[in-house]
């Protein structure tokens, strides 16, 4: 097998592997991995996250989200709030349960997130973020070269 074919399988299984990872952590907490995404999401915003943010920003499906959301909102972890001069543009608001229950899970997530990140220099987390970001631009514009191409 050639280097490079070599390496895009290393790499995407490295990715699986921290996928795996965050995947371990929110099923000790009896959470599907989309619902403990939002809720580290909104625990580590400063600003108010809407519905349709979600669904743009972290490449999740309208209907994710819908039911995401409404699960957490018969936990009483969640709220909705209208966004002051829009028809139907809503927020989502962490509820003091949720702060509480996201404190935990989600705060003992950052302990061994910072714990292991701390492991590798700055300049290192700086290389990976670029190289991971670039890796995404490429694949993308690859991406939608040919889904482009195919769809004339």
């Amino acid at each position: 097998m050639d280097t490079l074919k070599k390496q895009i399988m290393e790499i995407n299984q490295l990715c699986n592997e921290s996928d795996g990872l965050y995947h371990d952590i929110a099923q000790s907490y009896g959470l599907s991995d989309s619902i403990y995404w939002i809720l580290y999401i909104l625990y580590y915003n400063d600003c108010p996250v809407s519905q349709t943010e979600l669904c743009s920003n972290w490449y999740y499906s309208k209907q994710t989200v819908n039911s995401s959301i409404s699960a957490m909102t018969k936990k009483g972890w969640i709220m909705l709030e209208t966004v002051p001069k829009t028809r139907n543009r809503k927020n989502i608001v962490l509820t003091e349960a949720g702060r509480i229950f996201c404190a935990k899970v989600i705060g003992e997530t950052y302990e061994v997130e910072k714990a292991a990140f701390s492991r590798i220099t700055e300049e290192e987390r700086e290389l990976f973020l670029l190289l991971f970001r670039k890796t995404n631009k490429y694949m993308r514009e690859e991406y939608e070269k040919r889904y482009s191409s195919s769809q004339e």
